[in-house]
């Protein structure tokens, strides 16, 4: 396994508002490392490593996985929480430049909201939505 692929370990507060994609992150890069080695890396392995890199809290939430599949559903089942589109969209659409916020950090931001808007409903990308 190539060590600079190596994530550091998982640790989210339950209320941050940022878990779901910290954890869709962190769990790219962990199957990243994990696909990084020369030779498969197997289920019991894969179990193990995983706890090695998640925090404390984390590791005694996942400990009665007996597979390395369940316990990151587990961890999915508990981060990634779906998207209110509705809410999404009122957030898009109600969102201003605050003062002294620049036009490049603006676009930033609507560009983040627009990622959980249907654009399949309305047709458009985020793109589309931030520039028209």
């Amino acid at each position: 396994m190539d060590s600079g692929l190596k994530p550091e370990k998982l640790n989210l507060d339950a209320r941050s508002p940022e878990n779901t994609e910290i954890c869709k992150y962190w769990l790219r890069c962990f199957e990243a490392y994990l696909n990084s080695s020369e030779t498969e890396v197997d289920g019991p392995h894969k179990l193990s490593l995983l706890h090695a890199r998640v925090g404390h809290r984390l590791s005694f939430a996942i400990e009665k996985a007996t597979t390395y599949e369940m316990a990151v559903k587990i961890l999915q089942d508990r981060f990634l929480k779906p998207i209110n589109e509705v809410h999404a969209r009122h957030l898009f659409l109600t969102c201003r430049q605050r003062s002294r916020e620049t036009l490049d950090e603006y676009l930033e931001r609507l560009t983040a909201l627009a990622r959980n808007c249907d654009q399949k409903r309305c047709g458009r990308s985020p793109h589309e939505l931030i520039y028209s």
